[in-house]
């Protein structure tokens, strides 16, 4: 049951919300209901929405009717077009890469500020010509904990600075296309183990080391007027005593962010369903406005955002909230609205401003330019050899079920005479012998010198069958006298244990501890375009000179 209150006062909190729903005609429905009963005035979109650009132009067009026609106000058009592993819109736009891969081209001196310029340039005209006015990126998270679940290669890497150049870069681009940008997640989630989409992080580090690592980033962004700032779901004590993620604490959103750092743009919090927040804390969108979020974001179902909308009210009827306090947010809302570039409704008008064959060059060189190689032995490289790739899968809640399509096709198409095997993340026992028993009948019956073996993993760490088909590869090829070597098509930092497992494994098998261990080529993530240029790497086209993060290295061979 909703609270009565003005219409005004409704008006005002709806401006501050931020919700999603489901696909189809169900979704439209849901959407109806909460904006009758609470006046959202902006949306958050995903992959549920649509399956291509044209689609998500046509959702867009129809939420701007809907939403204008209940606020009377155009609403904010946001989500999470990162690049990389966390695109909402694959179909229909430029494959942007993600963070890390950036940071591995531009920290190894192959692309420059302005390349990195030009792909928040790319992003953000698709996106405007799409409709979305407001990207829920960069992540200018300092990636320090080689562990992190859920930043990790969404991160620019584990260098204050360099992620500081980097999102600033990608920002401006942004910008320039007329779409706004957000820093996320203050105060940073780079040093945590647990994602906050299922737990409750805690990063236990005193203020020095906070302000050497994890505000470097924020500070020039706040400094560049960054448009929107999210917020973590993560403790902070050093910040906070209370038991409160900084998303809830006044001391971190009022106190640090706007009084020491001087912050004057939009706060948004993270989705208040994540399980950091939802199912711990009672009223938590109203607490979250009391500590001074302008928005806050509710992205799936109804009865959450009627509850935040709810709460909100209580705390304006307690005089927790003033409306002072609502009237500022709403205001720097409504400032940010009269700068969205104009809705282009006619989709045959629209799509010809995507440019996407004049991106596909400069993606073309970020991406090629990312390829990094942990260990230099001799990677198998050539057309004889045998491909194994294992498919990726969704491994944090960000990731929202937008897998694309095989590696293994992409690679088998860009290495002529390419043998290759598809595996599922988590092969059965029965698969994994069926397919190292046709492998090692190919290494021993094959005359061709350049034969190898490339296996491509995703995750190994959290798939231990992957684990059995690098021991098992890795003794085929000790065995056949084949080379060997490895891709990891997510995280660089699964490359050192499993070098080092698949060396074990081979000198196990050959019975001589002479064996080198295998080199390990680091593509960041799985998507066609990287595929690409694992192919190209393979046949010999291009190199891998991107530079590693130092967290890769065992502590001995730094």
């Amino acid at each position: 049951m909703i609270s009565a209150c003005t219409d005004e006062l409704k008006r005002k909190i709806g401006q501050m919300m931020v919700v999603g729903f489901p696909g189809g005609e169900e979704g439209y429905e849901q959407l109806e209901r909460v904006l009758k009963s609470t006046a959202a005035g902006n949306i958050i979109l995903f992959s549920r929405n649509f399956a291509t650009a044209e689609e998500a132009h046509a959702v867009i067009a129809e939420v701007n009717r809907r939403v204008q026609a209940a606020t009377g106000a155009r609403p904010l058009v946001c989500l999470d077009q990162e690049g990389g592993i966390v695109a909402r819109i694959r179909q229909g736009v430029t494959p942007i890469p993600g963070a890390m891969a950036i940071g591995a081209a531009y920290g190894a001196g192959r692309i420059s500020l302005h390349d990195v310029r030009e792909i928040g340039r790319i992003c953000g005209s698709e996106l405007a010509a799409i409709g979305v006015n407001w990207n829920l990126a960069p992540v200018v998270d300092v990636n320090v904990n080689p562990d992190n679940p859920v930043i990790g290669v969404r991160s620019f890497g584990e260098e204050p600075e360099l992620v500081a150049d980097l999102a600033s870069a990608y920002l401006a681009g942004l910008e320039s296309a007329g779409v706004a940008g957000t820093a996320k997640h203050f105060p940073g989630h780079g040093d945590t183990n647990m994602d906050s989409h299922l737990s409750l992080p805690l990063i236990p580090h005193g203020m020095e080391r906070l302000e050497k690592v994890e505000l470097v980033p924020f500070k020039r962004l706040i400094a560049e007027n960054v448009p929107v700032v999210m917020t973590a779901h993560v403790r902070f004590p050093a910040v906070e005593p209370d038991e409160l993620p900084a998303t809830l604490s006044k001391r971190v959103l009022t106190g640090l962010l706007r009084g020491k750092l001087g912050y004057r743009g939009l706060i948004t919090t993270d989705c208040l369903e994540m399980k950091a927040i939802a199912g711990r804390f009672e009223d938590a969108a109203a607490r979250a406005v009391e500590a001074g979020a302008d928005f806050v974001m509710i992205s799936h179902t109804a009865e959450a955002q009627e509850a935040a909308f709810e709460s909100i009210v209580k705390f304006i009827e307690a005089g927790r909230i003033t409306e002072a306090q609502i009237d500022e947010s709403v205001a720097r809302i409504a400032a940010a609205k009269k700068k969205l570039p104009a809705f282009v409704e006619d989709w045959s008008a629209a799509k010809p401003l995507l440019g996407l064959e004049a991106s596909e060059t400069e993606v073309e060189k970020v991406s090629r330019a990312s390829l990094s190689m942990y260990r230099g032995a001799d990677f198998p490289v050539g057309c004889g050899s045998l491909y194994i790739d294992v498919e990726a899968d969704n491994l944090t809640g960000v990731e929202d079920g937008t897998l694309p399509v095989r590696a293994a096709k992409a690679v088998q198409k860009g290495v002529a005479g390419m043998n290759t095997i598809s595996l599922p993340p988590d092969p059965e026992p029965e698969l994994i012998r069926e397919t190292l028993a046709k492998a090692e009948s190919l290494m021993s019956t094959s005359a061709s010198p350049d034969m190898g073996i490339v296996l491509g993993l995703y995750n190994p760490k959290a798939h231990p069958a992957q684990l059995e088909l690098v021991r098992g590869f890795a003794a085929i090829a000790a065995k056949c006298h084949r080379r060997f070597g490895l891709v990891s098509m997510r995280s660089p930092y699964d490359a050192a244990p499993l070098s080092e497992m698949a060396l074990e494994a081979a000198r196990k098998a050959a019975g001589q501890p002479g064996c080198d261990a295998p080199s390990v080529l680091c593509a960041y993530e799985y998507s066609p375009l990287s595929a690409k240029m694992v192919a190209d790497f393979i046949e010999g086209r291009i190199r891998a000179d991107g530079r590693l993060p130092s967290g890769v290295y065992p502590r001995s061979s730094r």
